[in-house]
Formats: C-alpha cells, sequence, structure tokens
C-alpha cells in the first residue's frame, strides 16, 4: 500500500453490448450491505487510525495521526461504514475525515455524502425515532415500512445516522439504504483468471466468505446488475462475481 496511491477497487463500467438487454429491470437493492463506488476522494486520519479487512476485522496496524489516503470504496455493514485505503485494508470513516475530488461537497467529523443511495426504509416495527444533528432525540418517529429521501451519512461516536430533513435524522439501526439496480438479462459464460480463487458476492454486494469459484473454471452467467456503480455477474442463486475479476 503507498500513501496518496490511487486505489483501482473492483470498478467495472457497465458496457451495453449485444449480450446485455437494451432495458434493464430495476430492483430495489439492500445496500446496508455492500460495497458503494464513491468516486475519486481523499480521506485524512483524526487519530492513528485502526485498519480493518473487508468483513470490519481490525488487523492490528494503523495509520498515523493527519495522514491522507486516496479511496474510491466505501463499504457498509452492521459495524459502521469504511473506506477502502489498500487491498483488503479499509479505514472506518468515523476515524477520518472525508473530502470529495469530484467537485462535490467536502465533509467532516465522519459525514458523507448520501447521494449513492436512493433512499431509506423504516424496517423498526416502532418506526424510526428522529434525532437532531448532536444525535438528541426530536421525540418524534417515521413509522414503520416508510420510505425517505436521505441527502447525508453521520458517522459519530453515537453510531450511524442518516438526514432526512433540515436537523432531522434517523439511526442506521431503524432503516435500511437502498439503491434502484439496474438488472439485465445475460447469457454468456465467464471464465475466473489463473492464480487466487475469484471471490463471491451476494445479491447485496456482500463478500460471501466461506467459499469462491477455483482458478481457471467456467461459470454460465444469466444476469448482470450494478450494485452501487460496481458491475456484477450472477453465477448461482445470490451468488455473483466482480465483472472486472472475469474474463
Amino acid at each position: 500500500m503507498k500513501k496518496m496511491n490511487k486505489i483501482f477497487l473492483y470498478a467495472s463500467m457497465l458496457i451495453l453490448t449485444s449480450g446485455i438487454a437494451a432495458v434493464p429491470t430495476v430492483v430495489r437493492a439492500d445496500i446496508n450491505y455492500g460495497l458503494t463506488n464513491v468516486g475519486t476522494a481523499i480521506v485524512t486520519t483524526k487519530d492513528d487510525a485502526q485498519l480493518y479487512n473487508d468483513s470490519g476485522q481490525p488487523l492490528g496496524r494503523y495509520l498515523p495521526a493527519g495522514s491522507e489516503w486516496k479511496t474510491s470504496l466505501e463499504n457498509t455493514l452492521d459495524s459502521g461504514s469504511y473506506y477502502g485505503v489498500g487491498a483488503d485494508e479499509f479505514l472506518k470513516s468515523s476515524d477520518v475525515d472525508f473530502e470529495s475530488l469530484d467537485g462535490q461537497a467536502t465533509y467532516s467529523e465522519g459525514q458523507t455524502s448520501a447521494v449513492n443511495y436512493d433512499g431509506i426504509e423504516v424496517t423498526s416495527a416502532a418506526g424510526a425515532p428522529l434525532y437532531d444533528e448532536s444525535g438528541n432525540p426530536l421525540g418524534r418517529s417515521l413509522p414503520e415500512g416508510s420510505d425517505w429521501k436521505v441527502d447525508l451519512q453521520d458517522n459519530n461516536a453515537k453510531g450511524t445516522f442518516y438526514r432526512v430533513a433540515t436537523n432531522e435524522y434517523v439511526s442506521a439501526v431503524d432503516v435500511r439504504p437502498y439503491q434502484n439496480s439496474p438488472v439485465y438479462s445475460e447469457s454468456k459464460v465467464v471464465t475466473t483468471p489463473s492464480g487466487n480463487p475469484t471471490r463471491l458476492y451476494d445479491e447485496h454486494g456482500q463478500l460471501i466468505t466461506d467459499r469462491a469459484l477455483a482458478a481457471n473454471t467456467s461459470w454460465y452467467t444469466d444476469q448482470f446488475t450494478d450494485i452501487g456503480g460496481i458491475g456484477f455477474y450472477r453465477v448461482a442463486t445470490n451468488e455473483y462475481v466482480i465483472a472486472s475479476e472475469v474474463d
């Protein structure tokens, strides 16, 4: 890993070829777990910052306080969101300040843009309590099953929150973010490269940790989908490979 080197993490371009249907089916994908392409950005560590793997497990190594690292990938897990800064090396969003290099807004104190999400759905049976920007309850709630647009994700010491209105936030534990993902019919064979096994992901872009595809093996795919700006081929029921990682 090299400081300030651009990380080319799993990015794949959605190309409409004769093998992909011109008109996709659109489904609402649950990306409470999964990878999101955040463009080109820099994260700056607030203090010495622990490194994590893509499952959110500490690696036992730290990056020094005040150091800057390029990132293009956000990984959202139950334990919070993380930014990729190396091969299977992530920093927790609450440990860094985020600055977009694509002409978008700059956020600090763990805040990031939520424009990659099409919305959130309230999943808590008791509804989603509303909080102010300091995490204090407002005494009102959003009903279960309701959908809301969000523009900001705030990762602070009290947890992860999404802004649904001016100074009104909901906790990530009460909702799930989603993205309207295009799904294209496909009919082709993809081949894994030589070397290491090719990793598998589920329909939400979450890494499947207990199995992978062997090197130099061929697999039929019937579907191409885009989750968080990353292209995937489906090779089995709820098993996907990143399009850029196969031939």
